[in-house]
């Protein structure tokens, strides 16, 4: 059975065994797993496939290397990888992209912002030039730019980013039902309820919450977290009824999904009761 294994599978089996094991905190089982798959693909002008599949085996490794605290090893690794990408491939390959990416956020999270500005230009200029300005993966780097402005704890530049983001998405209709807009959409509309700007903010959620819906199931965890998201915002804006029916639905998301003493679960059931309180609380104030 081994022997009858395609080159392709072998990488996907231990891609997936290596996240199970990250998923079990074993970082470094995980590290070795994909080393191992790393050994099946490499980086080659001739073969894009290949070498982006060694590409983001190199990526998931400086990104498991960060979360368990190493962040020396982590600059390290993706420092080598993109060495190596831009001798074996060019300076401007997708899979240089990808790195320039990662590093992106690598600085971000370490609040080296020339460094991380850079990375992201570049990455973005990658993807710009080898697949359009309005691609997908042109999008992402973008967003993830935006992401590390808020790291580096710059608010008013990341809502401007996510701002333009949202606008590009929302009047393309290849971009109707995918996560992506949700996620831009839900960034927003967070940092728009910081700004009080709670009509705003409700709209943004609104929309993640039927992107979401339309893209996972209405049953989806995802989904639970827009409903609880517009559900705050509700509650803010002083919208109780919508809002108690936003976050009953969350609340019986997670409950099925996560059990009644999820964090998660939890948090959605305090939020309800808060609802709940207001509403009485506004049947038994004397009408004025």
């Amino acid at each position: 059975m081994t022997n009858s294994l395609t080159t392709t599978k072998r990488i996907v089996i231990l891609e997936t065994l290596g996240k199970a094991y990250l998923s079990q905190n074993e970082p470094d089982l995980a590290i070795t797993t994909w080393k191992e798959a790393s050994q099946y693909a490499r980086p080659s002008r001739e073969d894009a496939v290949s070498s982006e599949t060694w590409t983001r085996l190199q990526v998931l490794i400086a990104q498991t290397l960060l979360q368990a605290e190493q962040p020396q090893k982590a600059e390290a690794h993706l420092n080598q990888t993109l060495s190596t990408v831009e001798q074996s491939i060019g300076r401007y390959s997708l899979s240089a992209g990808m790195v320039q990416d990662t590093l992106g956020t690598f600085y971000a999270l370490q609040a080296k912002a020339d460094e991380a500005e850079k990375a992201f230009k570049l990455s973005r200029i990658v993807y710009e030039i080898r697949m359009g300005k309005t691609h997908l993966r042109t999008m992402e780097t973008r967003m993830n730019h935006a992401v590390g402005l808020l790291d580096m704890g710059r608010e008013t530049e990341a809502q401007e980013q996510f701002q333009v983001l949202a606008e590009i998405i929302n009047a393309s209709p290849a971009y109707k039902n995918e996560p992506i807009r949700a996620e831009v959409l839900t960034f927003l509309g967070t940092l728009q309820m910081r700004g009080d700007k709670l009509l705003e903010a409700a709209n943004n959620y609104q929309a993640a919450y039927e992107v979401r819906q339309a893209a996972f199931g209405p049953n989806d965890i995802r989904t639970s977290q827009s409903l609880n998201n517009l559900g705050v915002v509700l509650y803010r804006a002083g919208d109780l009824k919508r809002s108690e029916v936003a976050l009953s639905k969350a609340y019986v998301i997670r409950s099925d999904a996560l059990g009644s003493q999820d964090p998660l679960t939890l948090s959605t059931q305090k939020n309800l009761q808060a609802v709940i309180a207001a509403q009485n609380a506004a049947k038994n104030s004397p009408a004025k």
